[in-house]
């Protein structure tokens, strides 16, 4: 336990002055000392010594140790001669003289101390310290420490300060300028602040933008600033948002970030989407995905002039983007167009297109209008009942005996996992579409909605492409479309997208394509019924990428 006598702290039993320069440094070197005397003596019990050098280098070391000591224990408080004064001031550790939203004395010794034990490891196992922990240094200690108030900082000011602590002559609870009454006043009060904050979360849950604009109309006389009679300004009302708005816990305020790549789902979809996940949890059992083969309808625009294909490889780049700030206007930098992958026209050929994915292989099927002009049991597209009923039962047999005979498969899979499309579920009855379900009879299928079509198919919901697992095949495929195998030229024929196409598909079925420690498309077939609980967990919210 520390006294404070007079103006100095000093230890029980002792006139040792604590904050006195000397005193600290042989503090700090006993302190240092018995803990590297600890851990050799720590190591020794597991490591047994070997060698005459070691037990006198640990003998050695236990001297120093006790010489400092000593030393210290004798040292007086009349080291103030060469302090040339009385010593520092004391700190103020209370927390209540800490402002709000700021880090007390005691947090900033605990976060430096955190900060400081890490370094070491760090340097001591050979790794990072990012590594070890599984995120950055400075986000672990922010989760450590908490603000005067509540909340935890940003992993920004545990950056800052730490660097402050790094500077010589720093200790707890050290007094700055601006804490002895420095600074102009608030410009606008705490009611007025959180006011402005209680707006802006409101327009949001309302699905109003928040902006500065409409939180200025909501509070026309609440916002003024009384000395200048002027509005707050637009960084004033950002600035509340960044530290004092939130989406659900006050310890993970507002950022300005782009949205995730998901669509929003209505909060009647979502007991909806429960109720799907615990119907096809209850008609699943180990094996059910041996014997699902999942399609799904898809089309690619081949570009026929300069300016779509520029637009489609923006698109390809993505809406979050490394750029330079000043070059945010540039036209590379831009957004392309959100029909340009969508809206068909003169200067794109349209390529209709589907996976087959079945036990963990897929075979990506180009549907071929010319053989299709010369084979009438060939579809032409992929998006009416009519084509869809050719591809059951002419197409589809084919592509699965191919793979039974490649992958030495003993059956084949007739269960057609498929979603929720017009041309196969139509929608005024809740029941298969007949040309569909015919196509699925004839070619020896049936739905995984069950038995002969003629099931009710209101159990299906809509918006269920989080959960699909060719949806999560599909955008692997558009990603390997628009960058590893991406088309750099005009008019590219149907010939070459095949080719292509090709490429992407050997790719996936390739041991490389999984992830480090990852299954592949083989874990990917039998992760629906993970996908359903996860939906459940989550109460019908969409899984995270």
């Amino acid at each position: 336990m520390i006294h404070l006598r007079r103006n100095a702290w000093t230890l029980p039993g002792s006139s040792l002055c604590v904050l006195c320069p000397l005193s600290l440094f042989l503090l700090s070197l006993s302190l240092s000392l018995s803990l590297s005397l600890s851990l050799s003596l720590s190591l020794s019990i597991f490591l047994p010594l070997t060698s005459n050098a070691a037990r006198s280098a640990q003998t050695i070391l236990a001297s120093v140790l006790f010489l400092s000591l000593v030393l210290l224990r004798s040292w007086r408080c009349s080291c103030r001669r060469y302090c040339q004064g009385p010593c520092m001031e004391p700190p103020d550790f209370n927390p209540n003289s800490t402002v709000r939203g700021e880090l007390p004395p005691w947090e900033v010794a605990k976060a430096f101390a955190l900060h400081t034990v890490m370094k070491t490891v760090s340097e001591q196992l050979g790794e990072p310290a990012s590594k070890l922990l599984g995120k950055p240094l400075a986000e672990y200690i922010a989760e450590q420490v908490t603000l005067q108030g509540g909340g935890h900082p940003q992993p920004r000011t545990v950056q800052k300060m730490v660097a402050r602590c790094s500077q010589p002559g720093w200790y707890p609870g050290q007094r700055t300028e601006a804490r002895q009454g420095a600074g102009r006043p608030a410009t606008f009060s705490e009611h007025q602040v959180n006011e402005v904050a209680r707006v802006g979360m409101d327009l949001k849950r309302q699905r109003i933008r928040p902006t500065p604009r409409n939180v200025r109309a909501r509070l026309p006389n609440l916002v003024v600033n009384k000395d200048t009679e002027q509005l707050m300004s637009n960084s004033s009302i950002q600035r509340i948002f960044a530290t004092k708005c939130y989406d659900e816990t006050p310890d993970d305020p507002w950022q300005f970030l782009a949205c995730p790549s998901q669509d929003v789902l209505a909060e009647s979809l979502k007991p909806l989407r429960v109720a799907c996940a615990r119907h096809i949890l209850r008609n699943l059992n180990a094996r059910t995905w041996y014997t699902y083969v999942s399609i799904d309808p898809c089309y690619t625009l081949l570009a026929k002039s300069q300016e779509r294909l520029e637009e489609q490889q923006i698109k390809a780049m993505g809406k979050c983007r490394w750029m330079s700030k000043d070059s945010r206007r540039k036209n590379i930098n831009g957004r392309a167009p959100a029909t340009v992958g969508s809206q068909n026209g003169g200067d794109v050929t349209r390529v209709d297109w589907t996976p087959v994915f079945a036990r963990g292989h897929v075979v990506i099927y180009v549907v071929d209008e010319e053989k299709a002009k010369e084979d009438p049991r060939l579809p032409t597209k992929l998006t009416d009942s009519f084509n869809m009923k050719k591809f059951a039962e002419f197409v589809l047999p084919q592509i699965l005996q191919r793979m039974k005979a490649k992958y030495e498969w003993a059956d084949l899979p007739r269960t057609v996992v498929h979603d929720k499309a017009s041309y196969m579920v139509t929608n005024p009855h809740q029941r298969m579409n007949c040309a569909f379900a015919e196509g699925l009879r004839a070619g020896g299928f049936r739905s995984w909605v069950g038995g002969d079509g003629a099931e009710v198919t209101k159990w299906l919901v809509k918006k269920w492409s989080d959960v699909y697992m060719h949806e999560t095949l599909i955008s692997h495929i558009r990603r390997l479309l628009d960058n590893d195998f991406a088309c750099r030229r005009l008019y590219e024929t149907r010939g070459q997208f095949v080719q292509r196409m090709q490429q992407v598909e050997t790719h996936l079925n390739s041991p490389g394509f999984a992830a480090v420690g990852g299954g592949g498309l083989l874990a990917l077939a039998k992760s629906l019924p993970e996908r359903c609980e996860e939906v459940i967990k989550r109460s019908g919210e969409r899984i995270p990428k």
